[in-house]
């Protein structure tokens, strides 16, 4: 199963949405739930996306780890944002190291 490649390619993709207002963040079982019901979840179940979500939270900076989250529930494109965050080569890096984590935490 191919997930992890595909799923990584789905949350690059919707990674980067602008936080809301000072609502608080929904759980971790809500943004998957709400990702996977939108059709955004990349196949994923619910399991492999709460496996996701807590590597994700261990290994990415508050910055992103905040944009990603916002982009798995709501769907926007958070692209230029995160362009705009300081040392882009840090968001990339970030990334990498997660799709790595993905491998060894949640294959």
């Amino acid at each position: 199963m191919n997930f992890k490649n595909n799923f990584f390619i789905c949350a690059v993709a919707a990674l980067l949405a602008v936080p809301g207002g000072a609502i608080a963040a929904p759980s971790a079982k809500q943004v998957c739930k709400k990702m996977i019901a939108d059709g955004r979840g990349g196949g994923m179940s619910q399991k492999d996306c709460l496996c996701t979500y807590r590597v994700a939270d261990a290994v990415l900076d508050e910055d992103i780890k905040s944009l990603l989250f916002d982009s798995w529930y709501n769907g926007t494109n958070n692209m230029q944002t995160m362009e705009l965050l300081p040392n882009p080569r840090r968001v990339n890096k970030q990334l990498k190291t997660m799709q790595r984590s993905l491998k060894t935490n949640c294959g």
